[in-house]
């Protein structure tokens, strides 16, 4: 929570730096920091863009600009992994590992892509691209080459749908039928922070959640709300969320 607040005040001051005439561009920031920067920017009407360098990206770079832009603006570098698939198998966090142990910073690096043919791709800044080229040889034991690339890849991000009828929009209330858990125990995973709103610690268990908020619960997953529909005769609310798999 501290590592929070303490970026949305940079982001405060990138802010009025943006309205002085700068251009901000940021590195690779994660689901909860890039909703902070949505946040912010939407209070103060600030405009800006976002682009990961893959297609559903979980972590986007953020162009705060008052002037027209093109793609080249965000410094982003796109890779596939060369290894014999045939004798070796990488994992994410086999990659992930060995580019933190180049001593590169985690911001430097976005989404890290596994297709169901074990193709692996990566993004990262423009600004590291050399060193990688010329440092990143190995995934754990595993001899690499890089790659550069320049059409889309994208993450295929897969949802389950499940259709509730809950007595109220609570937090504690939609939580407890999403996972098929008893609200005390609920209440227990709220009150140690296990639980998360917009990727925020949410202590509240009477908080009301509307459409599109995203809720995690530590150790079991995150969903979405979907859609909000009408009552049924009982007076209990249809929705629907959507559950990553």
């Amino acid at each position: 929570m501290e590592d929070l607040e303490g970026f949305k005040k940079k982001i405060e001051s990138d802010i009025k730096r943006y309205e002085s005439g700068s251009v901000i561009l940021l590195p690779f920031l994660d689901e909860a920091k890039g909703f902070i920067v949505e946040e912010l920017c939407n209070k103060y009407k600030v405009i800006y863009y976002k682009n990961g360098g893959i297609v559903n990206s979980s972590k986007n770079r953020y162009l705060l600009t008052q002037y027209d832009y093109d793609d080249s603006y965000f410094k982003i570098k796109k890779y596939q992994i060369i290894y014999n698939k045939k004798y070796y198998e990488i994992k994410h966090k086999n990659v992930l590992g060995s580019l933190m142990s180049l001593g590169i910073k985690r911001e430097t690096i976005g989404d890290i892509i596994i297709n169901d043919n074990n193709d692996i791709y990566f993004s990262c800044t423009e600004e590291i691209s050399k060193f990688l080229e010329e440092e990143f040889n190995y995934c754990g034991n595993t001899p690499i080459s890089l790659k550069e690339i320049d059409y889309d890849i994208t993450n295929n991000i897969k949802f389950i749908e499940k259709d509730l009828f809950v007595s109220s929009l609570r937090l504690d209330c939609v939580l407890s039928s999403v996972y098929n858990i008893s609200r005390s125990k609920i209440l227990e995973e709220i009150m140690n922070s296990n639980v998360f709103v917009n990727y925020v610690s949410n202590l509240n268990p009477s908080h009301n959640l509307k459409l599109d908020d995203i809720v995690n619960l530590r150790h079991k997953g995150k969903f979405k709300i979907g859609e909000i529909n009408g009552t049924s005769r009982s007076g209990r609310i249809h929705i629907k969320v959507l559950i990553w798999s």
